[in-house]
């Protein structure tokens, strides 16, 4: 990294932006599973199922993040 490109990032925004990803991505992987479930090959995630869901979840994402983002204390990121 170049003297030019350092810079600091605030424990707090570091750990809102570790939560909200591992949030974001429980929340795809989990959807993708319940649209296959409901699909003619259950035990089969596709693309598609992670496109659909990731839709979904970045409204969801977003609801969050207006909300304040991760919960005070010991949250546990995946």
């Amino acid at each position: 990294m170049s003297e030019m490109a350092r810079f600091r990032i605030d424990v707090e925004a570091a750990k809102a932006l570790v939560y909200w990803k591992s949030r974001f991505a429980d929340e795809v992987a989990a959807q993708a599973r319940q649209l296959a479930a409901e699909s003619r090959q259950p035990e089969h995630v596709t693309l598609s199922h992670y496109r659909q869901a990731a839709q979904i979840a970045v409204r969801s994402l977003s609801a969050t993040i207006l909300d304040g983002g991760p919960p005070s204390g010991d949250h546990q990121a995946a």
